[in-house]
């Protein structure tokens, strides 16, 4: 990642200012060590408490981090966090797709209701980029055609993606009303490094219970393309750079990406992957019927990252290497999340952990 010049906003020789929202969460918590790394100034927010921050305890203390524990929602807040900031990384929102979570009151409160909160946030002060983090299951059955991500409008087939799709909306009406420049990165399959949820994470569950079988929903023939988490941090910040480039004037719009790897690999072959990963699995690989795993699933899906490649992007690790990769990775984890920190003392003036209420979230004001 190549940091530019100061740009509005930023204070004059200071490091650029991103702020992460979702910064707890699997790819969050990995983005904001990338941009740690980096040089960048990072402000992450969550809702989630510092001491159960585990992810992005492990990046700190850093003299350029500072931790916000705030509702999404409370614009007030989100206000002030983001008023210097060149580059927002989005990726706040309900991440849990399963056939139990089909009431939609988690993406319609969460993924929506956050992000029209954040969008107001940035009306005085609008960043240079903001990146959203959106899915592939905006476009529904019809990621699995082979079609430009230019004639694939959005057509969510489940509440999820319907989530997704309504936050893109309001992303794309803000940027061309408030004059940034917008993306929508459409995320698929992204494994790595503390993740606790999908295919590879639920494999090495089955394993850790019964390692002499391991059952795949469906035939196994359903085809995903698997991007590793750090291919993934370097194609969310080209996005954010490749805003960096245009005049206020160009900046100012809205754009999708699918964020992807450029190959792809099938279900029974990440289970062999797993069986030969996992210490001591030698079982039985039983395949059930159909091509769709679940309700919603998308047996096929056939998504380019040809736009992102055209900005300088490249995936380090194929399909297959990071599917095996993050095997490994989630295996040398342990089953379990790492036990709670004790409560740490009230941090001193300029400290890392900041506390807000969400008290300015009464309804469907928020400022």
């Amino acid at each position: 990642m190549d940091i530019p010049g100061d740009t509005p906003g930023d204070t004059p020789g200071a490091a650029p200012h991103a702020v992460v929202t979702g910064a707890a969460g699997f790819i969050g918590s990995h983005l904001v060590t990338g941009l740690l790394s980096a040089g960048c100034r990072v402000t992450a927010v969550d809702v989630v408490p510092w001491t159960s921050v585990h992810r992005v305890r492990a990046a700190g203390p850093h003299a350029h981090l500072r931790y916000h524990e705030a509702d999404l929602r409370d614009t007030r807040t989100l206000r002030g966090l983001t008023k210097d900031a060149r580059w927002i990384f989005h990726l706040g929102a309900n991440t849990e797709n399963r056939s139990w979570a089909q009431s939609g009151r988690a993406d319609l409160d969460t993924t929506v209701t956050g992000t029209v909160a954040l969008l107001e946030a940035l009306v005085d002060h609008p960043p240079q980029c903001v990146v959203m983090t959106s899915s592939q299951l905006v476009y529904g059955d019809r990621a699995a055609h082979d079609v430009p991500l230019t004639g694939r409008p959005p057509r969510p087939a489940t509440r999820f993606g319907a989530g997704k799709a309504a936050a893109e909306a309001f992303l794309c009406a803000a940027a061309h009303e408030t004059g940034f420049h917008a993306v929508a990165a459409r995320l698929s399959n992204v494994v790595g490094a503390g993740m606790r949820r999908g295919i590879i994470h639920d494999f090495v569950g089955k394993l850790r219970q019964d390692p002499t079988r391991l059952t795949v929903l469906g035939d196994g023939s359903q085809q995903r393309s698997y991007l590793h988490v750090s291919d993934c941090v370097s194609a969310l910040t080209t996005l954010a750079e490749a805003a960096g480039g245009r005049s206020a004037t160009e900046r100012a719009g809205f754009e999708a990406y699918d964020v992807c790897n450029t190959d792809a690999t099938a279900a029974a072959d990440v289970a062999r992957i797993a069986v030969a990963e996992f210490p001591g699995a030698d079982g039985e690989i039983l395949l059930g019927s159909g091509q769709r795993g679940w309700k919603g699933d998308i047996p096929t899906v056939r998504v380019s990252p040809r736009p992102l490649l055209d900005l300088g992007w490249q995936p380090r690790l194929t399909s297959s290497a990071a599917v095996r990769t993050a095997l490994r990775e989630i295996i040398a984890e342990g089953p379990l999340e790492p036990p709670a920190a004790p409560v740490p003392p009230a941090p001193a003036a300029g400290g890392p952990v900041h506390r807000h209420g969400s008290s300015a979230y009464l309804g469907a004001r928020h400022a």
